[in-house]
């Protein structure tokens, strides 16, 4: 990979512990990073993936912190320079909350929406603008956002997830142009339904409320969403984009969208 003809590189991946996050960590080990990963919750999950980087000769920090807590992503992010001797090779924004789930906006609690922007907007605001400064003394560097294709459309009934994806969609564009000249490449990745285990549990669920079996839900499911596939991505197409966006293959790409879906968006 280019990023590491300097040696060791350093990676930082928020929302660590599930989903794309945790599915990360491995393909950024085997690829050479030590990894800090940061998240709120699930600490032992986090330590079980530090134990596996440091199985695989990597070194790992771990970092719990709520990420609206701007005080503790502060305190978090300087613990991280500390690890790392100052450097900052990768950064990956995987983590993000769904907000308010079918409720229309004269209904949304402001509660749900501020905190909705301050995990999914926000916070990779802070860590994108403590750290490129890291990657510019550097000599560059890789930031991956992820969103979600709710940034590329509206979306009935979510108002602060959908506002908070396009709000990070656009913060991406404007970072690419003021880091592509400091050797930093900066890209948006919008993911569409992930098989991850709260998906599952609802599709479940829908094919026990329709008497069919779990396969037919979701081909139901994906269809409804207009997927041309009618599958649902599972975590680990997410993550062959993001190495190919750390890797060779990203070289010169800096602020595009990725939208991995199925299809529903095109």
């Amino acid at each position: 990979m280019s990023m590491l003809k300097h040696g060791r590189c350093v990676a930082l991946v928020t929302g660590a512990s599930a989903g794309t996050g945790m599915e990360l960590v491995g393909s950024l080990g085997a690829a050479g990073y030590d990894v800090a990963l940061l998240a709120a919750r699930r600490v032992g999950i986090l330590e079980q993936l530090a134990g596996d980087l440091q199985a695989m000769g990597r070194r790992s920090l771990v970092l719990q912190c709520d990420l609206a807590d701007e005080a503790a992503l502060n305190s978090s992010l300087d613990r991280l320079l500390a690890w790392s001797d100052g450097r900052i090779d990768a950064v990956v924004n995987a983590a993000g909350i769904p907000g308010s789930f079918n409720v229309p906006i004269e209904d949304v609690p402001i509660e749900s929406f501020d905190r909705c922007h301050a995990v999914n907007l926000r916070a990779p605001f802070l860590i994108m603008r403590r750290l490129l400064p890291v990657m510019y003394r550097g000599g560059g560097g890789r930031i991956v956002n992820i969103g979600g294709n709710h940034a590329m459309r509206g979306r009935a009934a979510r108002a602060p997830y959908t506002a908070s994806k396009w709000g990070l969609r656009g913060l991406t564009k404007t970072v690419a142009l003021e880091a592509g000249p400091k050797g930093v490449n900066v890209n948006f990745i919008a993911p569409g339904p992930i098989a991850v285990e709260r998906m599952r549990h609802n599709w479940r669920a829908r094919a026990e409320r329709d008497g069919v079996d779990e396969q037919t839900a979701v081909a139901e499911y994906m269809h409804e969403m207009g997927a041309a596939t009618r599958r649902p991505s599972e975590a680990r197409d997410i993550v062959a984009m993001v190495m190919f966006l750390l890797g060779e293959g990203g070289r010169n790409v800096t602020g595009q969208d990725f939208v991995i879906d199925g299809g529903i968006v095109v």
